[in-house]
């Protein structure tokens, strides 16, 4: 009898960063500094907390393109609390960072779930609304200065050289993976995504689940949104253009599968890992944005193809 031996995805993934690291280190001499990795998992970390929203639509076969503008419009809302340093001000402008990505993320499931409008058309739609407000609130003005404590969550140091951001993605990343595979909810999660039918003959309310996975996917935007303009000392209606297309990415290289009912955090963060070594080692290499946009436009066609291709496989 033929025996079919298959890597597990998890492995596969390390193998292509151990190996692009390689060739990037003989190409790039700066490449596997100790500063130069960190910054690459710093980099990493904001496009993990993006794409582990987007994994949870994923996961019952959807999508959520108002993630990059839902950074947007939270982070220029609650940016007005964070001149100040007093915990209070500055714990009221996280909340209300995550309330505005908890909306945002309701009024998708919302139709999603309940009037059985398409995702993808759904989130493109609530991405432009999400944006244009954001412009209007702006009106081309940048918020920078930001006190010193609210800094402290995008750029402290608190183990060595790793900074803040790095281990708040580990504890969110652990939470998540716990809450998948652990909880009911999480195992609806997957029974959602695979099979609807299957799962609301189960008993399993699917359109709460539809609702849960695009509210935590715009609360997850939104975290990223205070992280990341913590980091930049910089809040503008313009952030976040590229982040939806990077987050699909991230997942679909991370084995998030688009058909829904496959793939894990860990994935998540491999194909984060993988996707910013690959833009980190461009920069280096002096490749201009344009041809980076290519590389990543051209990996998820093949992410999605190898999903194709897998799903066959465990039919």
């Amino acid at each position: 009898m033929k025996k079919n031996f298959s890597m597990p995805d998890s492995v596969s993934r390390l193998l292509a960063i151990v190996i692009i690291s390689i060739g990037l280190s003989i190409a790039c001499p700066n490449f596997l500094t100790v500063n130069n990795i960190l910054n690459i998992f710093n980099q990493a970390s904001m496009n993990v907390f993006i794409a582990i929203g987007m994994m949870m639509t994923m996961l019952i076969a959807g999508i959520d393109l108002s993630v990059g503008s839902v950074v947007a419009l939270s982070s220029v809302v609650a940016a007005r609390f964070f001149f100040s340093d007093s915990l209070l001000s500055i714990g009221a402008g996280i909340l209300v960072a995550l309330l505005i990505g908890l909306v945002c993320g309701l009024v998708n499931g919302s139709l999603v779930a309940y009037f059985n409008l398409p995702a993808f058309l759904v989130t493109f739609g609530v991405s432009q609304v999400a944006r244009g407000i954001s412009y209007l609130m702006m009106n081309g003005k940048v918020f920078n200065g930001f006190s010193k404590t609210f800094k402290i969550i995008g750029k402290a140091r608190l183990i060595g050289k790793i900074q803040m951001p790095i281990l708040i993605m580990l504890v969110c990343m652990i939470l998540m993976a716990v809450f998948l595979k652990k909880s009911n909810l999480g195992r609806q999660i997957y029974t959602t995504g695979a099979n609807p039918s299957a799962a609301r003959y189960s008993g399993i309310n699917t359109r709460r689940i539809t609702l849960l996975c695009y509210a935590m996917s715009g609360m997850f935007a939104a975290l990223a949104g205070v992280i990341w303009i913590s980091r930049l000392d910089a809040a503008e209606a313009t952030i976040g253009a590229s982040y939806a297309n990077d987050a699909i990415a991230a997942a679909a290289i991370g084995g998030i599968s688009f058909s829904g009912g496959r793939g894990k955090v860990f994935g998540t963060l491999l194909g984060a890992v993988l996707l910013t070594l690959i833009k980190n080692g461009m920069n280096q290499l002096g490749i201009p944005t344009e041809y980076q946009k290519l590389v990543t436009g051209a990996v998820i066609i093949i992410a999605v193809l190898i999903d194709r291709k897998s799903a066959k496989i465990t039919r």
